[in-house]
């Protein structure tokens, strides 16, 4: 990508790629910390169970109200037939540890890009 002046559009600045790396860089080691924290607190919960306690993502959404009482919404019966809904459940089974690492998969991939173009504006900029 080429960054030309006279085509309807200003040249970002060097600034501002680097504000945008630095919001990604701690916004991608924040993600990689909280994958750390979870995978380790799962080893430690394996090494004294014996068990590896995996963490779904409908975790998240549950409430932790310990009562007997069920909620459901009136039209449950039209609902629970739903290829939608299947698909819902199947998606909230994925652990949370899996979209933690994309997640820090994509924020990386998007720092290098950030880091290229800034590399590739400053030069520009000095010609």
């Amino acid at each position: 990508m080429a960054f030309q002046f006279g085509q309807g559009g200003s040249l970002p600045s060097v600034r501002f790629f680097r504000f945008a790396k630095l919001t990604v860089l701690i916004s991608d080691v924040s993600t990689i910390l909280c994958a750390a924290l979870i995978i380790g607190w799962q080893a430690v919960v394996f090494v004294r169970d014996g068990r590896w306690q995996a963490l779904p993502l409908s975790l998240i959404f549950t409430s932790q109200h310990s009562g007997d009482d069920i909620y459901s919404t009136a039209s449950i019966d039209k609902i629970e037939g739903s290829r939608a809904v299947n698909s819902l459940d199947t998606l909230l089974q994925v652990p949370i540890i899996v979209l933690l690492l994309l997640a820090a998969t994509f924020l990386t991939a998007f720092y290098l890009w950030l880091s290229d173009a800034e590399r590739r504006l400053a030069g520009e900029q000095r010609k």
